[in-house]
């Protein structure tokens, strides 16, 4: 079984899978973290299975190889940061019309690629207390539809070293 818990940064409910193993083996254990970002009019509960999978490579990780922990989110305007529906409806979906479509998806996809620098640069003391340093060996992102232009551009525009 995967641990699963709730813990807020910058404002935002983060659910991170893996971490509870991660502390079990210690600070000196490699670790990576990776985010999982859901697509456009859901939320984070639909990473919950592939995040719940990835953290399941840790059960036949080497010794030398680094811990996954999984963190989700709900993106700008979706799930419980929802403020105004139609912001999220493409040009013209069902009944519902949005000419601001383009912009609003640019925003909604540049602020979640920014949120996501944000939390690299403090989420490792949310999660393992006053570090003199970083622990992390590896930060990635993946995501789907709307999750997936946020990866890129999150990935696009870091400098992790």
């Amino acid at each position: 079984m995967v641990s699963k818990q709730v813990i807020t940064v910058i404002g935002i409910n983060l659910t991170v899978y893996g971490l509870q193993e991660y502390l079990a083996l210690g600070l000196h254990t490699p670790v990576s973290i990776m985010f999982a970002v859901h697509g456009r009019l859901q939320n984070q509960s639909k990473m919950e299975p592939i995040a719940k999978e990835l953290c399941k490579l840790n059960e036949t990780r080497k010794p030398d190889e680094s811990h996954l922990i999984v963190i989700t989110y709900d993106s700008p305007n979706h799930g419980t940061r929802l403020v105004h529906k139609l912001s999220n409806f493409a040009w013209i979906e069902g009944t519902q019309q949005n000419p601001n479509h383009a912009i609003d998806m640019w925003s909604m996809v540049h602020a979640n690629a920014t949120t996501i620098s944000e939390l690299i640069d403090v989420i490792e003391h949310y999660l393992f207390g006053g570090l003199e340093e970083s622990i992390v060996k590896v930060w990635g992102v993946l995501g789907f539809s709307m999750g997936g232009h946020t990866s890129f551009l999150a990935a696009a525009n870091g400098n992790y070293n």
